[in-house]
């Protein structure tokens, strides 16, 4: 598994590495969210920088506002095939 720092997040989309991200969260209500990334044939997390465990959002908002920090347009949330 591949894991991206804040940091590393913002510089791999900088030089366009990053194509995507996505959210995720376990089934149960409350429980934390999570921001996945995509960046060429590599898949990973954002993780915190000192410790390197997988970043928890308590919202979803907060998870929305890390990835708009790393650069990318967060412009509609889907859920499902539209």
């Amino acid at each position: 598994m591949n894991t991206w720092t804040m940091a590393q997040a913002k510089r791999d989309f900088q030089i366009g590495y990053l194509e995507g991200f996505c959210f995720w969260r376990a089934l149960t209500e409350g429980e934390p969210w999570t921001v996945g990334l995509r960046g060429g044939t590599a898949t990973g997390y954002l993780v915190d920088a000192r410790t390197k465990q997988i970043r928890e959002f308590k919202t979803l908002d907060a998870a929305v506002r890390s990835v708009e920090e790393i650069g990318f347009e967060c412009k509609a949330l889907q859920l499902g095939a539209f």
